[in-house]
């Protein structure tokens, strides 16, 4: 029995080293705003992960904890894994729970590709070229853009055979167009008639069929 359990202790010492890119995410209830919790993570001189229950969630800086900056979408964020942390930023976040709405914003940080992106969908970039913050969604959806992003879309990629319909206006409205390839750069594609006028920033409500 107890070569057995060393064995198990020494099995999980492995694990754990194997896999350097997860933290442990330290819940804290104190504090907290009604239907949120808060999580505390911290990294070194590497980016770590802090998993959480739904990566939909609305994930805010609560408190800076480190000497570090966090400055998110630079040395934090949250995107489909969990919250994630660089460059000795450590934090405690404010995680305000899924509740149906359309997923929250993610950012995977420079250089890092989208993480979770829907196998038959499309994701909306604030950045050209598919950078910054963004949000994803799967066909079938037809939604208003999340808070913080109406008018503020430069990008989009799809995903699978799926077209993407946006619309100038909430509520499906106004001046719409569709499309079923990325666009890298949506200051390239004209709104309508409109020489002097594109669809970069514009966007308020999407429809992916």
């Amino acid at each position: 029995m107890i070569v057995r359990y060393t064995a198990g202790i020494l099995l999980a010492a492995l694990f754990l080293l194997a896999s350097p890119s997860r933290t442990r995410a330290q819940y804290d209830g104190a504090g907290a705003r009604p239907g949120s919790y808060l999580v505390t993570c911290e990294s070194n001189k590497h980016r770590q992960y802090c998993p959480i229950k739904d990566p939909r969630s609305q994930v805010d800086l609560a408190k800076q904890l480190s000497a570090s900056p966090c400055t998110r979408g630079v040395t934090w964020g949250n995107d489909g894994l969990g919250i994630w942390v660089d460059r000795g930023c450590s934090a405690q976040f404010s995680v305000t729970m899924y509740n149906g709405d359309p997923v929250w914003w993610w950012d995977s940080g420079k250089g890092r590709r989208p993480t979770d992106q829907p196998r038959i969908g499309a994701c909306f970039f604030k950045e050209a070229h598919f950078r910054g913050d963004y949000f994803c969604q799967q066909r079938g959806t037809s939604v208003n853009v999340p808070r913080g992003f109406n008018d503020q879309i430069s990008s989009i990629q799809v995903y699978g055979r799926v077209t993407t319909i946006i619309y100038n206006d909430a509520n499906f409205g106004g001046a719409n167009a569709s499309t079923r390839r990325s666009i890298s750069d949506l200051r390239t594609w004209n709104l309508g008639p409109y020489t002097n006028k594109t669809w970069n920033n514009r966007i308020s409500s999407i429809r992916l069929n």
